[in-house]
């Protein structure tokens, strides 16, 4: 693993998941009068739920049953050096000598060792891959630890901390994971603990998540990767002051239970800083990253929980935004096609608004947010202003999209002048670790120290830097203890992580987070309900997620919280447990506003919008700063020292949320904006947490009652000793009469929200008739459509595996943990394009004769699906059990989309840009989430359509573009051809091969620590095993 300074997107990939833009037939609606639509009501009844249950208390360490959870790598975050001069002859003597001058920079103590739960649950992780079947529940805990409320005086604590400091008093005891217990005799102390634990196990994380909210991580370590500080600008700028704005709100619009949060996190932040006072007084070592970037550690504010509750709601929580895209492939298909109804079919299809074979959470029917239903129409047609007037298609080729984010070097001859003092210029990760191999380094830091570069331009130290690299390679030579080739190897690639490690995250971090799969008590062998669930949020050294067990006052809970925020997110009470996966649905509306002068002109020189007939200036946010160069950024000599001056220009509505982009309506010039129910309410989603954790939950209706409050798109899931139940949170909008919810709107005050969605409207069930519960980010219910343009919710989507294998243990009975977690287990490994393609194509090849070498490739391939089409390498060989078949699956796919889906790849490229709806292929990688979006339902059902088996076939989607089954099956045919070709014919079967490395979950450095990979599995990043068997 290249231990390389990936903390930067560490939160990029996807970070603001709702985006999106707009355009319109008419820049004058029709005057339109609006009225909330009233959601249809589901076409079942609403089972009455369970009797009430005592929401009190008693004894919050009572034994109700079994829990177990897994957090792989570990609970701690400091790797320190050691995993970086093992294997290095005398780096760890010249280690210490070379960060003696960062020491004195900083004032802090590094952590050079590493902490010993540092790893300790990736080998757990990872086992269960390689289990045999038939697990039995006794067995878990070589894949699970266990994770129960212990009292105070459970004992055998690995160790103790009393805390008396600052007016708090609280126990933090450790277990042998190094999980933290923490005990307060007040809430007020047991939040002062819970800041005191986060910053003691992810305070460097915790620092770059806080900048990362705010958009501003390039400030903090440098010009490596903007991506994360464009997407917030974007999606969700703030100032300042907007953070303490939102605090003032969230407290005002709670009451009693509003000053509660605010008094949680003021303790949560005093904890924080009670640590940092500690570190910086030399009291207790931090992470060995402060010292070697040489950033300061600087004292912690509410408004940093606001920044990150943003992270997070990005991340997660978001959904729809998107409606230009919608209008974008609508004008390309239209000029592909000459045809205005072709197009609308084609879109239709590719949309999968409504698909009727797409797998649900809850088969109970629930309306789409709203309006509750749509008419046939082609947006293109003449009809749509008719019935849409609040609908808005802009001018074709009108469209750009604002960046509000720019920058460019600076502060060299011939460069502008970079916007702030430079001041100390960071250390850099590397200098000290690599440097320390040869006397070089001793050059490249002093220079890096003394600023000297910035006299030269950076020629020095670009020389300097070029002769270590040179070096490196000839590093041993003159030693008596020469280095091996692979030792060699594994220097270079740290040397090459320092630069690299940065860019490339934002494709690893997943936008969703899943699964969960819960099992009524009926069928069940203990006549208990099962549960086997958690979120998936990729791979990182150390985890984004943080666990600990909280008790002071009316608190009593252990789980995950995300790092920076003072609440267990998901985890569990004394009697009950709860787990969450992203919803996706849509509470984003991408809005259009006519631009105009005010009368009296912006000083900005932006001009103005118009809004319930007046011309409103627009907001504009002008902010500069400088990302200082580091290692991290670039190791090209030409690049050495070469600071970027960064620019953020970011355009917003008071109404309707930021400009995203600026187009024309009938030739008159209109802004693009996004508005999302969560923006200036980034806080508000605080409030379910601190319900949960006061332990408000207590049956199936009080879980409704609290997760409602969730204003982010969620799928939250409960389990107790009696019940499983599921809920559909998020602030979805009630839209006015005349907007189409899948196209962009006027935003004029003629077409404003009426409010949301109320609690009986959100798709919900407990119990339910079919024995089980499945999500893995998928539809959540009948009826409800896809959010705008997304698109993965078609008739192939990974929660298929789920689906099938859950409905084998409901036929089975008498159902184990282990059996749960079994199916899981198979689940994580299965490949979604075996399960839901392969049968289809291969029962269309077998519509005719086929060849010798394609009938050994159709059995080979049977025989893979009929053992479950999976990527398995059960016996740790470093080959997949069936590698052959994986191989040619991983060869064919790709040719299958070339070859039959014409329609589709046609608007790949449209004068350069992708405007699919999604992407070809979420294939197996790092970040180990895999298929949740992917044209695997497309190549699916046009084979279904060859074969004459299709219930729902597409309007104008077709295999190889032709109606004629034979031209399908010749094209399919072809592509199996190609494939055998490219793996080197069916005589070379054996020696066909996957490089498993290419599939391994690599643990993303946030800091100089790796981890090793670990076999690919398709799970969550933490999960717990639950079976309760009473209650308080």
């Amino acid at each position: 693993m290249k231990p390389g300074f990936v903390m930067t997107a560490l939160l990029a990939a996807s970070l603001i998941s709702a985006c999106g833009g707009g355009g319109s037939s008419s820049p004058a609606p029709v005057a339109n009068t609006p009225t909330p639509n009233v959601p249809t009501e589901p076409e079942t009844p609403t089972p009455e739920p369970p009797a009430d249950r005592p929401a009190t208390v008693s004894a919050p360490f009572a034994d109700y049953g079994t829990v177990l959870n897994i957090l792989p790598p570990g609970q701690d975050d400091i790797g320190g050096l050691s995993s970086l001069t093992a294997d290095i002859p005398g780096l760890g003597d010249l280690v210490g000598t070379l960060l003696d001058d960062l020491v004195a920079e900083t004032g802090l103590v590094p952590a050079l060792t590493k902490e010993p739960h540092f790893d300790d649950q990736l080998g757990l992780y990872d086992a269960l891959v390689r289990s045999e079947p038939g697990l039995t529940d006794d067995q878990l805990t070589d894949y699970f630890k266990a994770a129960p409320l212990l009292g105070p005086d459970a004992g055998n604590w690995e160790s103790e901390l009393t805390l008396d400091a600052a007016g708090y008093q609280v126990d933090i005891k450790r277990d042998n994971f190094g999980v933290p217990h923490i005990y307060g005799d007040s809430r007020r102390d047991a939040l002062f603990g819970v800041g005191y634990v986060t910053a003691a196990d992810r305070l460097f994380l915790l620092d770059v998540l806080r900048r990362a909210g705010r958009g501003e991580l390039s400030r903090f370590l440098g010009p490596a990767d903007f991506s994360f500080d464009q997407d917030i600008a974007v999606d969700a700028p703030y100032r300042e002051e907007d953070r303490t704005t939102m605090i003032a709100k969230t407290i005002a619009r709670f009451g009693d239970d509003g000053a509660q949060v605010f008094e949680d996190a003021t303790n949560y932040v005093a904890g924080l800083n009670q640590y940092v006072s500690d570190a910086r007084g030399g009291l207790l070592q931090v992470p060995v990253e402060y010292v070697a970037l040489g950033v300061q550690l600087e004292p912690f504010v509410i408004e940093d929980v606001v920044a990150i509750a943003t992270l997070i709601q990005g991340i997660f929580a978001g959904g729809g935004g998107n409606e230009h895209k919608n209008v974008l492939l609508l004008q390309a298909l239209e000029e592909q096609t000459g045809s205005a109804e072709t197009a609308c079919a084609l879109w239709k299809d590719l949309r999968n608004g409504l698909d009727a074979e797409s797998s649900v959470t809850t088969t109970r029917s629930f309306a789409t947010q709203s309006p509750p239903t749509l008419p046939d129409l082609c947006p293109l047609s003449g009809e749509l202003a008719g019935q849409f007037p609040g609908a808005v298609m802009f001018d074709a080729g009108s469209f750009q999209a604002h960046q509000p984010l720019s920058h460019e070097p600076c502060g060299r001859p011939g460069q502008p002048q970079c916007p702030e003092a430079l001041g100390n210029v960071p250390a850099l990760p590397g200098t000290g670790v690599v440097g320390g191999l040869l006397d070089t380094v001793g050059d490249l830091l002093g220079g890096i120290l003394s600023l000297s570069f910035l006299h030269d331009d950076g020629a020095q130290l670009g020389s300097q830097w070029a002769t270590l690299t040179r070096q490196v390679r000839q590093l041993g030579n003159a030693s008596e203890e020469r280095l091996s080739d692979e030792q060699r190897q594994e220097v270079m690639q740290r040397i090459a992580g320092i630069e690299t490690g940065l860019n490339g995250l934002r494709d690893g971090f997943p936008s969703t987070m899943s699964n969960a799969l819960l099992l009524n008590a009926e069928h069940s062998a203990s006549g208990q309900p099962l549960a086997v669930f958690g979120p998936q949020t990729s791979y990182f050294v150390p985890q984004l997620l943080l666990e600990m067990s909280i008790h002071g006052g009316d608190i009593n809970t252990r789980g995950m919280t995300f790092t920076g925020l003072p609440y267990v997110v998901i985890g569990r009470g004394p009697d009950f447990a709860w787990s969450a996966t992203s919803g996706s649905s849509d509470l984003t509306d991408v809005r259009v506003v006519q631009r105009c002068s005010p009368a009296e002109a912006p000083a900005h020189g932006e001009g103005g919008y118009q809004v319930n007939g007046q011309c409103k200036p627009f907001d504009v946010i002008d902010e500069e700063w400088v990302a200082r160069w580091n290692l991290a950024s670039s190791t090209d000599p030409e690049a050495v020292g070469q600071n970027e001056a960064v620019q953020r220009r970011v355009i917003r509505t008071e109404e309707y949320g930021p400009v995203i982009g600026f187009a024309t309506v009938s030739g008159l010039p209109v802004a693009v904006t996004r508005q999302r129910s969560t923006y200036f309410a980034e806080l508000d989603t605080a409030l379910p947490f601190m319900q949960a954790t006061r332990n408000e939950v207590h049956d199936v209706q009080s879980f409704y009652d609290v997760f409602y409050n969730t204003t982010g798109s969620f799928n939250w899931f409960y389990i107790d000793d009696r019940d499983i139940a599921f809920f559909h949170s998020g602030d979805y909008p009630q839209r006015a009469n005349g907007i189409h919810p899948e196209l962009p709107s006027w935003g004029n005050g003629q077409y404003d929200w009426n409010g949301f969605l109320p609690q009986q409207a959100h798709p919900q069930e407990s119990n339910p008739e079919r024995g089980y519960l499945a999500s893995w980010n998928n539809r959540p219910a009948r009826d409800w459509w896809a959010a705008d343009a997304h698109a993965p919710y078609g008739s192939a989507h990974r929660n298929d595996i789920l689906d099938v294998r859950l409905q084998q243990l409901v036929e089975e009975g008498s159902v184990t943990r282990a059996r749960m977690v079994e199916a899981m287990g198979d689940a994580a490994t299965v490949d979604l394009r075996g399960q839901e393609i392969i049968p289809h194509a291969l029962a269309l090849l077998e519509n005719a004769p086929v060849t010798g070498d394609q009938d050994s490739a159709i059995r080979l391939m049977q025989d893979w699906v009929t053992n479950g089409a999976m990527r398995r390498d059960r016996d740790g060989s470093g080959n997949y059990d069936e590698e052959a078949a994986v191989a040619l699956m991983d060869a064919w796919y790709p040719l299958m989309i070339d070859i039959l889906l014409p329609q589709v790849t046609a608007v790949e490229d449209v004068d350069g840009q992708n405007l699919s709806l999604m992407g070809r292929d979420n294939k197996p990688g790092a970040g180990g989430s895999a298929y949740n979006n992917g044209y695997y339902g497309y190549v699916g059902r046009v084979l279904e359509q060859a074969l004459g088996t299709s219930a729902n076939p597409y309007r104008a989607l077709r295999c190889a573009d032709s109606d004629d089954s034979n031209a399908c099956r010749d094209a399919l045919a072809d592509s199996l051809n190609q494939a055998i070709e490219q793996l080197g014919g069916i005589a070379s079967m054996d020696s066909w091969n996957v490089d498993e490395s290419q599939d391994q979950i690599q643990h993303r450095a946030i800091g100089l620590s790796g981890v090793a990979p670990i076999h690919w599995q398709n799970r969550p990043t933490f999960q717990q095993v639950v079976e309760f068997t009473g209650h308080r």
